[in-house]
């Protein structure tokens, strides 16, 4: 598992047990971490990872992400700092037992596409245009800190954190093991959303938009996902409608991913 996290690092980069084909979208990010189960005291190491392979792909700038934030298990904002253009981290050792939350938004934009190429901008004055969106990509990752024996279901903040489409972990993933149901909630514009939600874990496949498993959320926006074996988890739902001002883009898009160890 150790090797696992090592390459997710460095970027090498239904409701079944059945292998599925998953939302054939643009690139999304997701949060990778150095180790997502630390001791009490160390400070775990993050980069955003940005492509279709989870864990493969590239990496996402420091210049190009927004409104990062560290919630501690009470519920309490805590600071993070960049290591370099790609790398942050805590700004002090987690001595907190629980799980944290890691949240982050890629900076929103337009992206249009013409029979020429592509364009970082919206369709206004160009010619020959195939389709634009405006994007919001979100992404979470959860910490398990400590001892996973003394963890309780109160032991972690569930509080949304605000984004336009958001993955709400209903259960703290420390209980979790191979075999279990993990519980999340959608949330659209902070409302329950009813969708498909995907689910892979780091190693499954390194195909594009291939997902484990796939699963329905209810008017409530509460899912389960299998745990189908130990591992990193990325957990990933979408959703897109109309752009205000069709002479200006075409489609605006959101996404949102969550990350995860369950030993």
């Amino acid at each position: 598992m150790r090797k696992q996290r090592i390459v997710a690092l460095l970027g090498f980069g239904l409701l079944g047990l059945v292998a599925t084909a998953g939302p054939a979208q643009a690139h999304f990010p997701w949060l990778n971490a150095d180790n997502y189960r630390p001791h009490i005291g160390e400070t775990p190491k993050l980069n955003i990872g940005w492509g279709h392979r989870y864990p493969l792909g590239s990496f996402l700038r420091m210049k190009d992400v927004e409104n990062m934030s560290l919630r501690t298990p009470d519920g309490q904002e805590a600071k993070l700092q960049s290591i370099d253009d790609v790398e942050f981290k805590p700004e002090e050792a987690l001595e907190k037992a629980g799980v944290y939350t890691i949240a982050a938004q890629r900076k929103s934009g337009f992206y249009t596409k013409t029979t020429e190429g592509g364009k970082r901008q919206s369709k206004e004055g160009l010619e020959n245009v195939l389709r634009c969106s405006k994007s919001h990509m979100n992404m979470k990752a959860l910490l398990t800190v400590g001892d996973a024996d003394q963890y309780q279901d109160k032991d972690m903040d569930t509080t949304p954190v605000g984004h336009s489409l958001e993955i709400i972990p209903r259960a703290n993933p420390a209980s979790l093991q191979a075999g279990d149901y993990f519980p999340v909630q959608l949330l659209l514009h902070g409302k329950p959303y009813k969708s498909k939600i995907f689910a892979t874990y780091m190693g499954f496949s390194t195909e594009k938009d291939v997902f484990a498993y796939t699963a329905k959320t209810d008017q409530q926006g509460m899912g389960k996902i299998r745990i189908l074996q130990p591992g990193v988890w990325l957990i990933k739902a979408e959703y897109e409608e109309p752009y205000s001002d069709q002479q200006v883009c075409d489609v605006e898009s959101f996404s949102a991913t969550l990350t995860l160890e369950v030993q």
